[in-house]
């Protein structure tokens, strides 16, 4: 025993270079692994770790060249070989041991604690290393003004503090964080990096605790009693031999939990490969989809285009006659001509409100493979429901189904081989209403929405057609009719004038002449026969009297001055009188309500309507009683002439529907309605209603 620790106390050189070159290898390569970007705590507290191996590295290389320097075989400078250097690094390198402890156990906290505080943590791992190093210096201040010791003595005591209060807490801390560390490895499923920080937290803290109790022999107590010297003679190997030993073996577990950086970016590397291949997948199935979309959208567009195009192309055709039937025969043909959907097409209306639906034309018949007249009974049921519900419509196998807004149809789930007609709407205005009924091909299998929607849209723009086209024929039936009336107004002021010139010729001036034949006379026989002159005076004051009442009479059937003076009723009291003094038939004048003045143009039509409905009395009617009706209310005038006559049909009679007509148009200038009700045998009434 004494030969072996003799030898190992004659190689101390070699010993310390082993021991500093461990400890300097693992800093040298904790430092290089540092700088890897990782996720692991352990990789942001490596910094001082780093610093601690080759801090502490350098510090046992001092201690070689101190023992070279010693025995002549360095070339040195004396001043680099102080022992004052040689304990600085030492009580540096385990400050920096200290701070990686307590970075590292903070690090190993919860995250979101972490996050909050990682700035203050950092600074706290740093004041607490300062402040052993406080501890160390102020306890090496008192050591030397309590004892006063020599420089050699002192030294020891330095050397021993530096052990007790910054070492062997260093290592402590430092063990206790790579304990607490490698139990994240473990649950990381590294269970070999782990074991490798587990025994180097069990290697670091033999080597900080059992290695730096045992300090150089001082005067200060436990270094007096438990140092270097009580270790070489109760284990027989100076204590430099243990340390290097747990010094070799913490460098070599430190270095083997590095590998964890190379796993670490090994699985890095394959996750990249994975989202790279990932992507690429997702890249494929994106350019695939989009591929599908664009296909899709293509298809979608080329529908649009085609029913743009139809919508274009029978919005044309409609526009290009105002011909209804023309119009209708066109849009029927194109419907089944340019959707490959569409059999057959039926156009069914009614064009007065009190008239039944009925066919007006059909297309596409004469192509079926059988082919048959139109389902015209079908489809004015169809066209009926469609009507009532203001939606389109499906009949199916002999059912009418309503077609939902924003749903298709699907024909798969019915019967197979069946008749499906869908009815459409068109629009109801006036009197005018009625539907498209359009036949489905036999094996269609789904008519989706937007084929519905383009049938409703289809149906509103032949809705827009026949409209226009109605009115457009109404309106030149009007024009017709307001040219006869004009032509007929004229024709009745020629005959009026012509009635006035004879009536003037007949009467008032052979009244007139005559008078002047009388005066002349009578003037003759003033003197001759006075008698006679006297007797013809006489006749000519009656005849004078006779012929004025006459222009007095034609003066009020141009216009009567009750009218502009009393107002309509009395006027049309005055009427009604001479009506029944002039033709021998009983008319009655009724007032329902308080009588009051109305704007002039009112009085004057209704005044001219009942002349012209008792004109029509005296001419057509053969009545014997004839009744005039007129009532006021808060909004509206009300006149009613009412004869028992003959009466007439409206159909068959042009000559009277001329003149009711007439009465029509005196009543619409001012926003009135005049209806004439009259059957054969049943008299007639001309009721009159107009706002005032």
């Amino acid at each position: 025993m004494q030969s072996v620790a003799s030898f190992f106390e004659n190689n101390l050189t070699v010993i310390y270079f082993f021991y500093g070159l461990a400890f300097f290898c693992m800093g040298l390569l904790v430092w290089i692994e540092s700088g890897r970007a990782s996720t692991f705590r352990l990789a942001q507290a490596m910094g001082p770790l780093a610093g601690f191996g080759l801090v502490h590295g350098l510090h046992e290389w001092f201690e070689m060249f101190q023992q070279l320097g010693a025995a002549g075989a360095a070339n040195i400078p004396a001043w680099l070989l102080l022992d004052e250097v040689r304990i600085a690094h030492l009580a540096l390198s385990f400050s920096l041991l200290v701070v990686f402890g307590i970075r590292l156990i903070y690090l190993s906290r919860e995250e979101d604690t972490r996050s909050e505080n990682s700035l203050s943590e950092k600074m706290f791992a740093y004041l607490a290393a300062g402040a052993l190093l406080t501890v160390w210096f102020v306890s090496l201040l008192l050591t030397y003004w309590v004892y006063q010791p020599a420089s050699d003595e002192f030294r020891l005591a330095a050397d021993a503090l530096t052990r007790y209060i910054l070492a062997i807490p260093g290592a402590v801390l430092a063990a206790w964080a790579i304990v607490l560390e490698q139990r994240t490895f473990r649950r990381l499923d590294m269970p070999d990096t782990g074991q490798d920080l587990q025994r180097a937290a069990l290697a670091l803290f033999i080597y900080g605790v059992f290695g730096q109790i045992f300090p150089k022999a001082s005067f200060l107590f436990p270094a007096n009693i438990i140092n270097a010297t009580l270790f070489g003679e109760i284990f027989a190997i100076p204590i430099q031999l243990f340390r290097a030993v747990m010094a070799a073996l913490v460098a070599i577990f430190i270095v083997r939990a590095l590998r964890a950086f190379e796993v670490e970016r090994q699985q890095n590397l394959a996750r990249a490969n994975e989202a790279r291949l990932a992507a690429q997948e997702e890249a494929l199935a994106i350019q695939a989809r989009s591929r599908r979309e664009t296909e899709q959208l293509n298809r979608e567009l080329q529908t649009a285009v085609h029913e743009l195009t139809l919508l274009f192309d029978l919005s044309r055709s409609l526009s290009a006659t105002l011909d209804r039937d023309a119009l209708l025969i066109q849009a029927a043909q194109q419907i089944c001509d340019r959707l490959p959907y569409i059999q057959t097409a039926l156009v069914i209306l009614r064009t007065q409100s009190d008239q039944p639906l009925r066919c007006f034309t059909h297309a596409g018949y004469e192509q079926l493979p059988q082919p048959g007249t139109p389902q015209c009974d079908v489809g004015q049921q169809l066209v009926a429901y469609t009507l009532q519900t203001g939606r389109p419509a499906l009949l199916a196998d002999g059912l009418i189904e309503p077609i939902l807004p924003g749903q298709g149809i699907a024909l798969h789930t019915l019967t197979p081989g069946g008749e499906y007609f869908v009815g459409i709407p068109l629009g109801e205005s006036g009197g005018l209403a009625g539907g498209l009924v359009l036949g489905i091909q036999p094996n269609m299998p789904v008519l989706n929405q937007r084929d519905v929607a383009l049938l409703e849209t289809v149906g509103g723009q032949l809705s827009m057609a026949i409209e226009n086209a109605t009115r457009y024929g109404e309106a030149q039936a009007r024009e017709t009719l307001r040219g006869e009336l004009l032509h007929r107004v004229v024709s009745a002021q020629e005959s009026e004038r012509q009635r006035i010139a004879r009536e003037l010729h007949d009467g008032t001036g052979q009244a007139l002449t005559a008078l002047g034949l009388g005066f002349a006379a009578a003037s003759e026989n003033m003197l001759h026969n006075p008698a006679l002159a006297a007797a013809q005076l006489t006749e000519l004051k009656v005849m004078s009297t006779q012929a004025l009442q006459e222009l007095r009479d034609l003066i009020v059937d141009l216009r009567p001055s009750l009218l502009d003076d009393l107002g309509l009723v009395p006027a049309l009291q005055s009427q009604v009188h001479s009506f029944t003094q002039r033709t021998g038939v009983q008319a009655d004048f009724v007032l329902n309500g308080r009588r009051q003045r109305v704007l002039p143009e009112i009085e004057t039509i209704v005044y001219r309507i009942t002349q012209e409905a008792l004109t029509n009395v005296t001419k057509h009617a053969q009545a014997s009683h004839v009744k005039v009706q007129i009532g006021f209310d808060e909004h509206a005038l009300h006149l009613e002439v009412r004869d028992d006559g003959r009466g007439f049909d409206s159909a068959n009679n042009r000559r009277q529907v001329w003149g009711l007509l007439g009465m029509q148009e005196r009543v619409a200038l001012v926003g009135g309605t005049c209806v004439v009700q009259s059957q054969p045998g049943q008299g007639t009434a001309v009721k009159v209603t107009i706002p005032i």
